[in-house]
């Protein structure tokens, strides 16, 4: 006969055991709820996945699921020894500390979140944007035209210069793209042009009273000249002047996908020397044959701080056109101003940043010297021109 054992289980123990797979069962159903569903943050602020994805079962030991066996089956006791219960109780705490409160015990920014509901909505995830590195220096490093570098680069030896490359246009189809990174960049107002600027140094959310405005003028000036002028006038420096290169690289690489037979491009600007209007004007204006003009500078970025391989062959093609402009009309250039900085001339190898006028000029002296960058430019195009 053979004899069965009945092995009874003490009542505290089965409490227990119904205890841990109840909470376990309510872990995972909380943290299942939480994976697809985010709590909103008191006050009305909204909190981004805070939940998603934890798994409670993977923090606990595997000593707690042994513990379980032994207590069933005395057999394995010997086995088991005196290994205790092994359960992560500081994430257990944590984790309903997140439950019950919608805050991160780690992370304080989730206690304001809870007070300023708008935090909530800020997202701390990096992001890239293809072409443009992401520095390591922290804060991050802002392209800005209008303050010198501390370091500039030496300019490329004339002896043995860089050749510029020649030019196949594609018939009907586009060969120069304008584009502004700084797009509400104006002009000191006029009779002709009286607008409400935003600020004091002079900018405006009306692409009518805008450097958009010269842009507009070169482009139909381009265009008459026999050279095929593409002007793309998307905003880049709102709501913030910070990310303006990496928006406008965004522009430029969707342009030139488009439109392969793009070969020059121009990211036109205006320019504040210095803060004070009328000290900018005495250093952008010229008087050429009675005729009140602003001055014109071109600006090329280098690769000391992001890879450009091709700043030097887009340091002689802007020699070519300030070389061009002299010749026609003697005092107005600035010289080119060679920078650390890239500007998105990563992307062509006849890209250049150009400056027509300051804070200090008038829009009509700005559209003036904008049809004279036209005609010099269009010569130096057909100068290259297979």
């Amino acid at each position: 006969m053979i004899n069965f054992r009945v092995i009874k289980i003490k009542k505290y123990v089965q409490f227990v055991i119904i205890g841990i797979l109840l909470l376990m069962m309510i872990v995972l159903i909380v943290g299942a709820w939480h994976s697809t569903k985010s709590l909103a943050v008191f006050a009305g602020g909204v909190n981004r996945g805070m939940y998603a994805g934890i798994n409670i079962v993977q923090r606990l030991n595997e000593g707690v699921f042994k513990k379980i066996i032994c207590w069933g089956l005395p057999m394995m006791d010997a086995a088991c020894g005196d290994e205790g219960l092994q359960i992560d109780y500081t994430f257990i705490a944590k984790y309903a500390f997140k439950v019950l409160t919608n805050a991160d015990f780690d992370n304080p920014k989730s206690y304001f979140s809870m007070q300023v509901p708008i935090m909530g909505l800020v997202a701390s995830e990096a992001v890239s944007t293809p072409g443009v590195e992401m520095p390591t220096d922290y804060p991050p490093i802002v392209e800005n035209e209008h303050e010198p570098s501390q370091n500039p680069p030496e300019p490329p030896e004339d002896e043995t210069p860089t050749e510029v490359e020649k030019i196949a246009p594609v018939k009907g189809k586009p060969l120069v793209l304008i584009y502004h990174t700084h797009t509400t960049e104006s002009y000191m107002p006029s009779k002709a042009f009286e607008y409400k600027p935003r600020d004091k140094a002079y900018h405006t959310d009306d692409l009518n009273f805008s450097v958009v405005r010269v842009g507009n003028v070169l482009t139909d000036e381009l265009n008459r000249l026999g050279i095929p002028t593409l002007h793309d006038i998307t905003v880049h420096d709102v709501p913030t002047y910070m990310t303006s290169y990496a928006n406008s690289a965004k522009t430029v690489e969707r342009v030139l996908k488009a439109n392969p037979s793009i070969k020059i491009i121009i990211d036109l600007h205006r320019d504040a020397p210095v803060a004070d209007p009328q000290k900018s004007r005495e250093l952008t204006t010229v008087k050429i044959n009675g005729k009140t003009y602003s001055r014109i500078m071109l600006v090329i970025g280098s690769d000391k701080i992001f890879p450009n391989s091709h700043w030097r062959e887009n340091y002689q093609f802007g020699k070519m056109i300030n070389k061009k402009l002299e010749e026609l009309y003697p005092g107005i250039t600035r010289d080119i101003d060679l920078r650390e900085q890239r500007f998105n001339q990563h992307l062509s190898n006849k890209a250049i940043l150009v400056e027509i006028g300051s804070h200090g000029n008038t829009m009509e002296e700005s559209i003036a010297s904008a049809k004279v960058f036209a005609k010099a430019l269009s010569e130096v195009i057909k100068g290259l021109t297979l």
